[in-house]
């Protein structure tokens, strides 16, 4: 009877470790795993990198000075802004054009994803003598004496046109942010040592010929006139 008693308490204790040893091993794979939004990631600039250039051989942020020397684009990457403003003179044929080149030194290919003009604005330079004579522009009417000319006058008188490759774009075109696929991609630099792929860009503020309706009535004096910023968006992918 001593030794079945015996025997019952072993099988009983052996189940509890088989029992507890289950429990310890099931603990031991068991892993919970989170995900969260808060990653941060960084590209590395070997990888990805296009920028704004005054050399087609390497990024090369700088200021680029267009034709008329009191001018100046001042270049960051992905923003045009022109800090120094263009003084054109208020005869067909008057303009100012910077160039420069848009560069990809990255490991991957980047391609022309939204182009976002920006706006002129424009004013005389100095008030001219004698005073400016009133001038119907088929907007509406520049008043002689005034120094301020309105939107809608400056936009007659002036075109900006922002011009990459092959496209060209306008201050009165709409935002284009998609459409551009292939045509548009900069590829990643090839050969041992790698070298850089560009395209070239101009930016152009000109006096639109006979902008006042004719030559007579053209606004007597010279104008300052300024773009904001204008965005140009490279991506990875093609939209």
């Amino acid at each position: 009877m001593e030794r079945e008693r015996s025997g019952k308490v072993i099988a009983i204790a052996t189940l509890l470790v088989g029992i507890l040893g289950l429990s310890l091993g099931f603990a031991a794979f068991s892993t919970r795993l989170n995900i969260t939004s808060s990653a941060d990631v960084q590209i590395d600039s070997s990888v990805w990198n296009v920028g704004f250039s005054t050399r087609s051989s390497d990024i090369h942020e700088d200021s680029v000075t267009g034709s008329d020397s009191t001018s100046t684009l001042a270049l960051t990457q992905f923003v045009i802004s022109q800090g120094t403003r263009a003084q054109l003179q208020t005869v067909n044929g008057s303009s100012v054009t910077y160039n420069f080149y848009i560069v990809n030194e990255g490991d991957m290919d980047a391609y022309l994803n939204s182009v976002s003009m920006g706006n002129l604005t424009c004013s005389y330079a100095a008030s001219p003598t004698p005073a400016p004579r009133t001038t119907d522009d088929g907007h509406t009417t520049i008043t002689a004496g005034s120094g301020t000319i309105d939107a809608a006058d400056c936009r007659t008188m002036f075109t900006a046109t922002l011009t990459i490759d092959s496209s060209s774009f306008t201050n009165d075109t709409a935002a284009v942010s998609s459409g551009f696929g292939n045509t548009a991609k900069l590829a990643r630099p090839t050969g041992d040592p790698k070298v850089p792929t560009y395209v070239p860009a101009t930016l152009t503020i000109a006096y639109n010929a006979d902008s006042a309706g004719t030559t007579t009535n053209v606004p007597n004096g010279d104008f300052v006139v300024s773009l904001s910023d204008t965005t140009v968006v490279y991506g990875s992918a093609s939209n």
